[in-house]
């Protein structure tokens, strides 16, 4: 019983501390920011620029965020600390790789 109410905690605070969102922005571009309690780099790589990694913004303790052009769809994922992240996403895909990518579909 104890064994099985600290791994309900260790996913409590795993699912608490790495979140995505999305939301757009007033001037036709989408910011994308992360919520992770522990990252000490983040880069965000997507189509918009054959993958070239972005260093996205530290804006608080635990909050990374980028803005992008949102008019068009597009592959993106997260390089946190060395590793692929991938937000939770409505849409995604997998590339030639094996890997997910997940994608951005502007709303009309």
């Amino acid at each position: 019983m104890k064994k099985c109410l600290t791994l309900m905690a260790a996913a409590f605070l795993w699912i608490m501390s790495c979140t995505g969102y999305v939301y757009r922005a007033p001037d036709e571009k989408v910011t994308l920011y992360l919520e992770l309690s522990n990252a000490q780099q983040v880069y965000f790589a997507s189509s918009l620029d054959e993958y070239r990694l972005q260093k996205a913004n530290k804006m608080k303790a635990n909050r990374w965020e980028i803005a992008v052009p949102a008019q068009t769809e597009f592959r993106y994922f997260f390089l946190v600390d060395g590793s692929v992240y991938l937000p939770d996403c409505e849409y995604k895909e997998t590339d030639d790789f094996g890997s997910e990518n997940c994608i951005f579909v502007p709303k009309p």
